[in-house]
């Protein structure tokens, strides 16, 4: 596989992560057990966790502008390096409630890297 077709494989993976801790922070749980999704949202952070450390690994090899990706590479891995300890935070809580989440959604760093995740998507890893 190549590897702007796995980056772009791990960012589908972290959107669907997001997309359901959205609907999770919306949802007003207290306790993660409520409900018959409850538990999931240790799966999602997982699946994000793991998608965002391929991601990391991503050196701009897309056969065109490398040196021009160094600087942008290199923010984005600093906030994904951030985003990393807030998954783990989270993980390591007995319970994920939906405030939690909806905090942590809320960190700028973590719109950071998700808006960066789309740009690299869109405007590096582009289809030929």
């Amino acid at each position: 596989m190549s590897e702007p077709k796995n980056t772009r494989d791990q960012i589908e993976r972290i959107e669907e992560a997001y997309e359901y801790m959205l609907a999770y922070a919306a949802q007003g749980r207290a306790d993660e057990g409520a409900g018959p999704d409850g538990a999931h949202i240790r799966t999602f952070l997982k699946q994000f966790h793991v998608a965002l450390t391929h991601i990391q690994k991503f050196n701009g090899n897309t056969g065109k502008g490398k040196d021009d990706l160094k600087g942008f590479l290199s923010a984005l891995n600093k906030d994904a390096e951030t985003v990393s300890s807030v998954i783990k935070i989270l993980l390591n809580q007995k319970n994920i409630s939906s405030e939690m989440i909806d905090n942590a959604n809320g960190l700028i760093f973590v719109r950071s890297y998700l808006t960066s995740l789309f740009f690299l998507d869109k405007a590096v890893l582009k289809k030929p």
